[in-house]
């Protein structure tokens, strides 16, 4: 294969061509194209040889185009044509790469700023968009397993756009090379995924649930010193409060789909979606999903009617604001037809319930008299009282002590852009990461007068939390003179085009790099 560069064609058909590199990730590089056949810009992502050398991994990619090729929705970045290129130097395999929807806008993680959350209003419009497109791929059995910030494109009239379908899904079961890396985003994978189970809807529930978060806190949940570690907290550690500042009602939809289970969160993107939009709604149990409610059953107590179910199992998985369950109350107390008789045929189990809690409650004292008070079990007793749901008292007690661990700040580290604009990109990606830091790379076009792989910004500065992501932007091979004036030339002539680079190229570069 020629090696990659401007007014190169892609594919033996030659109609593809290469316009410019808009970034290189983990899995490959992302370039600017035209489709010659049809004259529209499109992106075209090229996979690293290592890729085309597994015969699984390329199996797995071509089916799992196909899959996102069929789909068709405003909210998800188009695949319109896969396919192999010639074999690169050295290698006998061709090279798989897909033509997808070149973006006019940028990703959401460009638009996240440390300690600046966003507009709760903004969130709730922004995510119900990414979860309705999510929904779409889950009803055709088409689960994304990579949802962040990075894979979610905002384009200048606030519309989303879901990319990189199916690329995590082909890279699963591919074997890791490089010591400490986890397969997705450790600051965004569920809980399951980290164990190793196969993904579900739920799953990119939960990853978009913790893109929520972060949006909503300004931080991300969990953020460790190593991404191994990170990944440990979404399956071991509580999820921390959201700040007050943001609607009970949207903080209680966010905490449900972070859930530790995924039979807790909601069922698909579908659900998330509706509950994002009306989330006041869903917590008077106007809206839901069948799914949190099938894992339970024992929560429902014996005279209760099936319906309060769902209700219940919202308490026990929310927990943390007394609002919803007192929204589901009046919800169902006006859904039961009016009786005269109904209160005194309960008073007998009234009192044989309040005699029995009374009892608990005793009981519950005297073993508490007995434990160490160094004892860590404390947290767990919540969950000990899920069963009687009718108890909200009890929990609230409890749970004060288990966000004791948010309190602690999170560790950080400066990062001072001097110490690293124009050194060798490698080295400074080798030292950041020994300070505990997350580098994606982004190589843009050297304008002639920059040295090959020269750091050229480093984003964030100052203090940075340690397993955040940190991206290293550094110059490429420096033109030729006689191209080097037509390059610039395109450059300063297309503006909004350079948006729309930026767009698929942060996304494709930082979607696969980690």
């Amino acid at each position: 294969m020629t090696p990659l560069a401007p007014g190169v064609f892609v594919d033996d058909a030659q109609r593809y061509e290469l316009v410019s590199r808009i970034a290189t990730g983990g899995m490959g590089e992302v370039w600017r194209a035209t489709d010659t056949v049809l004259h529209r810009d499109v992106a075209v992502k090229l996979l690293k040889a290592e890729y085309a050398d597994d015969s699984r991994f390329r199996t797995r990619f071509e089916t799992e185009a196909r899959h996102a090729a069929s789909l068709h929705h405003p909210g998800v970045a188009a695949v319109f044509d896969f396919g192999e290129a010639s074999p690169v130097a050295g290698s006998t395999t061709p090279v798989p790469y897909l033509v997808m929807e070149l973006v006019d806008g940028q990703p959401l993680s460009v638009l996240l700023r440390p300690s600046a959350p966003m507009d709760a209003t903004a969130v709730r419009d922004l995510l119900a968009q990414a979860a309705e497109a999510l929904g779409v791929a889950h009803a055709r059995g088409l689960v994304h397993r990579d949802v962040k910030p990075a894979n979610l494109i905002v384009t200048p009239d606030r519309r989303v756009k879901v990319t990189d379908f199916g690329i995590a899904r082909a890279a699963e079961g591919m074997a890791l090379t490089e010591t400490g890396q986890v397969m997705g985003t450790p600051q965004y994978i569920s809980p399951e995924q980290a164990e190793g189970h196969r993904a579900t809807p739920a799953s990119d529930v939960y990853s978009l649930g913790v893109v929520a978060f972060e949006c909503l806190a300004g931080r991300p949940p969990f953020s460790a010193e190593t991404p191994i570690a990170t990944a440990i907290a979404h399956v071991r550690q509580p999820v921390p409060d959201l700040p007050a500042s943001v609607p009970a009602d949207l903080a209680a939809v966010v905490q449900r789909a972070l859930s530790k289970a995924p039979g807790e969160r909601y069922a698909d993107g579908s659900a998330f979606a509706a509950a994002l939009r009306q989330p006041a709604a869903v917590a008077a149990g106007g809206l839901e999903s069948s799914g949190p409610t099938e894992s339970r059953p024992t929560t429902v107590l014996p005279a209760a009617p099936v319906t309060r179910a769902e209700p219940a199992d919202r308490a026990e998985s929310v927990g943390r604001t007394e609002s919803v369950g007192r929204a589901e109350s009046v919800g169902r107390a006006e859904s039961r037809p009016p009786s005269r008789r109904t209160p005194m045929a309960w008073l007998p189990w009234v009192g044989i319930a309040l005699l029995l809690l009374i009892a608990f409650a005793v009981w519950q004292g005297v073993i508490a008299g007995r434990d160490d008070p160094g004892d860590d079990n404390t947290p767990q007793q919540p969950t000990q009282s899920q069963s009687p749901t009718e108890t909200p008292t009890e929990t609230a007690t409890e749970t004060p002590e288990s966000p004791s661990p948010t309190t602690e700040e999170p560790a950080t580290v400066d990062v001072d852009p001097d110490a690293y604009v124009g050194r060798d990109h490698k080295d400074v990606e080798k030292e950041l990461e020994e300070l505990g830091l997350l580098v994606d790379e982004v190589e843009i076009e050297n304008p002639g007068d920059q040295g090959e792989g020269l750091v050229a910004s480093v984003e964030p500065t100052g203090q940075v939390e340690v397993g955040s992501t940190v991206t290293v932007t550094y110059y490429g091979k420096a033109p030729d003179d006689s191209s080097g004036e037509g390059s610039e030339g395109e450059g300063e002539g297309d503006g909004s085009s350079g948006n729309e680079g930026q767009g698929n190229g942060q996304d494709q570069g930082q979607g696969n790099d980690e």
